[in-house]
């Protein structure tokens, strides 16, 4: 087991050195300095040999201190041949280890490349965060066996010591030497880790509280699942706290630490709470309204408590990360708008499914068939919760985003996050619709080859049939907004001038709200005669307006904007 375990560290190991071997060859490329060099392959094969050989005299070392602290062999290992393996995985490994580590530490003296190679913050950061997640693993059952049995346990302890000491030392070193941009990669790695062990904790303790308080008939060794979520709970707000609270929030805002706030915070919590809301409310639904298949309470709301606790965990994270971003709807940069597209498309899935499941509920009524799984009522009361729950969400962030067209259409309408967003629930809508078509049409042409068509071919294709329709509802409304959108590019283009060259200061954010605003064509060429003063974007867009399909040359120099209508060759 540990072999394997280590066969397959060391492959993330080659497949991180491939992409970071990668990422130095095309860094060289634009350079202009060919090819991978020697040194970027002697690299991947030094830091997966030391990765190798850390990893492997952790696992000696976590074996020899539990034994001294008091852990035994289970009956089905054989004690001797564990005894042996970690005094050759110490007594090898860790001289070999320190031997690669001191000429490591001397080859980054002499030569500062060494320290700024992609090759080494790889190691750096998958050998800080395998580390972590032995250690994390090892407090959580040192938690668990103290509250549920009273005792150390000597494996965990062991396992503690040992890839914590491993995990401190490589948090040092990435510290010390990686800067913000960095070790942005690494700090984020290990928030996410924290976040994760922090919120299955959360939800486990929650809902195992849940189900003592309402149902204890049905609780066994309740201590025990208690411990063993608590011990969870522990080691992953230890692990987010370190790593996010202390370091990661303080880091610079960009692309990486806004996916990380939007997409793991703001969308995991956000998918996490509507999933196990929808759970929950069809639970209750199908109890009061639907079939219970006969069910007991107790086995019909079996889940409840987890998913109860799921959608308050899932909460917290989003409103957590949400606040994080802070930004008021009345500041609608374009981090606010970016949230406002991902949870506006996060419940529109959810929505679209209600619809989708709502057809596939009326064909079962309508054909016959034997229901297997869920009943027809239960797949119309599926349908209804689909409904509830996404489309408040997405009308809610939707009526935001449509006021902010209302208030300025020519920005708005112009933005990368609406393209993107209207691109991709096209593409997805698109993929799904033909993927729902091919597997209608497979089953249609097989009875009507096996002429067999009849209500039966309807039933079997509803579950194409729902999600085609749910495709072409969501593909309409979009298409209609996609053409709104082209119509008032057009109009604002054509209010605006047709191309403008901007001559100074190199400021691409100012070409970029340039092409916004007016939807010309614009260039900005760098003044090298001078030193050009910056750019006041109020006064350049005052001078270019009011000139439709012209072509503009506006240059600042030290005695402000000149603007000159030039005439385009024939």
């Amino acid at each position: 087991m540990v072999l394997g375990i280590l066969i397959s560290i060391v492959a993330g190991v080659l497949i991180l050195g491939l992409v970071a071997m990668t990422a130095a060859a095309a860094r060289r490329r634009g350079s202009g300095a060919g090819s991978v060099d020697a040194h970027t392959v002697r690299r991947i094969f030094q830091y997966v040999v030391l990765y190798s050989l850390c990893v492997v005299v952790a696992i000696g070392s976590a074996e020899l201190i539990g034994r001294l602290l008091g852990a035994r062999a289970a009956q089905w290992e054989d004690d001797s041949y564990l005894l042996a393996q970690a005094l050759a995985f110490v007594l090898v490994g860790l001289p070999l280890a320190a031997a690669l580590a001191w000429w490591t530490v001397r080859r980054h003296r002499s030569d500062p490349a060494e320290t700024a190679s992609p090759i080494f913050n790889a190691y750096l950061t998958l050998m800080a965060l395998t580390a972590l997640v032995m250690a994390a693993v090892a407090v959580q059952g040192l938690v668990s066996e103290a509250i549920d049995q009273g005792r150390l346990d000597g494996e965990a302890a062991g396992q503690l010591i040992a890839w914590g000491a491993l995990w401190t030392g490589h948090w040092l070193i990435a510290r010390r030497l990686l800067d913000a941009g960095r070790g942005m990669p690494h700090l984020l790695l290990g928030s996410l880790v924290g976040l994760a062990f922090s919120v299955t904790g959360l939800v486990m303790t929650l809902g195992t509280s849940l189900d003592l308080l309402f149902r204890p008939e049905v609780a066994t060794r309740p201590i025990a699942g208690l411990a063993e979520s608590g011990g969870l709970l522990l080691a992953g707000g230890l692990v987010w706290v370190r790593y996010w609270m202390t370091a990661a929030i303080r880091l610079p805002r960009r692309a990486g630490w806004l996916a990380y706030v939007l997409l793991i915070g703001v969308g995991g919590g956000l998918i996490t709470a509507i999933v196990a809301a929808s759970r929950l409310l069809w639970s209750v639904l199908v109890w009061f309204l639907g079939d219970r298949l006969d069910a007991t309470a107790t086995a019909h709301f079996d889940s409840a408590a987890i998913e109860l606790a799921a959608v308050v965990g899932g909460a917290l994270v989003w409103w957590y990360h949400r606040a994080v971003l802070g930004e008021s709807a009345a500041q609608r940069g374009e981090v606010r708008r970016v949230y406002e597209y991902l949870v506006a498309g996060i419940a529109l899935v959810a929505a679209a499914a209600g619809v989708g499941t709502t057809l596939v509920s009326l064909i079962e009524a309508a054909t016959p068939g034997v229901d297997v799984g869920m009943t027809t009522i239960n797949t119309l009361l599926a349908a209804v919760t689909l409904l509830v729950v996404g489309v408040p969400v997405w009308w809610l962030h939707w009526r935001s985003i449509r006021a902010a067209v209302a208030a300025d259409p020519n920005h708005e309408v112009a933005t990368l996050t609406r393209r993107i967003y209207l691109v991709m629930l096209f593409g997805v809508a698109g993929v799904a619709a033909v993927i729902a078509l091919l597997v209608a049409g497979s089953t249609f042409f097989r009875d009507l080859v096996d002429a067999q068509l009849g209500g039966a071919t309807l039933r079997s294709m509803r579950y194409a049939l729902g999600v085609l329709v749910a495709s072409a509802a969501v593909s309409a409304y979009h298409g209609a907004i996609f053409r709104q959108d082209r119509e008032m590019a057009v109009a604002g283009r054509a209010a605006g001038p047709r191309s403008v060259v901007l001559v100074g200061a190199d400021d691409p954010a100012l070409a970029r709200l340039v092409r916004q605003v007016t939807g010309a064509r614009v260039e900005l060429w760098e003044r090298i005669d001078a030193t050009p003063a910056a750019w006041d974007e109020v006064s350049v867009l005052a001078a270019l307006g009011g000139h439709p399909g012209q072509d503009l040359v506006l240059t600042a120099d030290g005695q402000g904007l000149q603007l000159m209508v030039v005439e385009p060759k024939p």
